[in-house]
């Protein structure tokens, strides 16, 4: 195609040319070439980013769409680069819900990438608050469920008399709401590693970031955690607690599929803590 050769030649003769690698990349997805227009869209990105400025945002939407619809891994890359430059509830939704469409995470991840979520603002739909609600019950943790409801409601997202909400919320009454009280005596009567862990969740979904880091921390010293979990978990609560260094230092410590989980936590925690 006389296009991508063109463009080919331009980045050749100049290979620091953005602008160039944005026209190759368009040329070629134009060609039904999609992953390679991503590599190219990437290389735009990376070169806003050395000249010391951002990229525009057009243009980081747009490797993101191309990367997407390529279904390439560097969408997902592309999404955090785009909601850490212009943090915004739309490119925090849009960035995670790439990443969970085109990796699938269990349970458990799916709820850490609803924590964020919610910490970033970028919920914004009652399908959000739906699904952060079940999920967080799913997993027994009834106090965030409604903690999550409860805020749903106050944002005017939830319509407890909607079909999607009813039984959900008639549901959560019925369940147990565990007190701090309740967690200090299950914390001293735990009995296995992964008790311990969701006595910490349980913290974590009251709002009592301290007391679940040192029940991760707890966790950590166990031979049979599951420290990756624990690590990413300990990230959230002492980011939610304002200890910066700390949740870095636990979040650079997640090996594994859940590693990129923490780097969205990493890119938020770049912004706000």
């Amino acid at each position: 195609d006389q296009a991508i050769n063109a463009f080919q030649k331009a980045v050749a003769v100049d290979p620091r040319n953005a602008e160039a690698y944005t026209l190759l990349g368009e040329a070629k997805f134009a060609q039904g070439q999609k992953a390679e227009a991503a590599s190219d869209f990437q290389r735009a990105v990376q070169l806003g980013m050395t000249s010391g400025q951002k990229p525009d945002e057009a243009l980081m939407k747009r490797a993101v769409s191309v990367a997407y619809e390529a279904q390439s891994p560097l969408a997902v890359e592309l999404g955090r680069e785009w909601a850490t430059a212009y943090p915004s509830a739309d490119s925090w939704r849009n960035s995670i819900a790439i990443y969970r469409n085109l990796n699938h995470p269990d349970e458990e991840g799916t709820l850490d990438l609803l924590r964020l979520m919610q910490v970033t603002g970028a919920m914004t739909s009652p399908h959000d608050y739906a699904l952060f609600a079940e999920a967080a019950a799913d997993q027994s943790n009834f106090n965030e469920a409604q903690a999550v409801i409860d805020a749903g409601l106050a944002a005017h997202q939830v319509d407890a008399s909607s079909a999607e909400f009813r039984d959900l919320i008639s549901g959560l009454k019925g369940k147990p709401k565990a007190t701090a009280a309740d967690l200090q005596a299950a914390a001293k009567a735990a009995t296995s590693t992964v008790n311990l862990l969701h006595i910490g969740d349980r913290y974590y979904g009251m709002g009592q970031f301290a007391q679940a880091a040192d029940i991760y921390r707890q966790v950590l010293a166990k031979p049979d955690a599951d420290k990756d979990v624990a690590n990413i978990h300990l990230g959230m609560a002492l980011a939610r607690s304002g200890d910066k260094a700390g949740a870095t230092a636990a979040f650079k410590a997640v090996t594994g599929p859940r590693a990129e989980i923490a780097k969205f936590w990493l890119a938020y925690l770049q912004q706000h803590a």
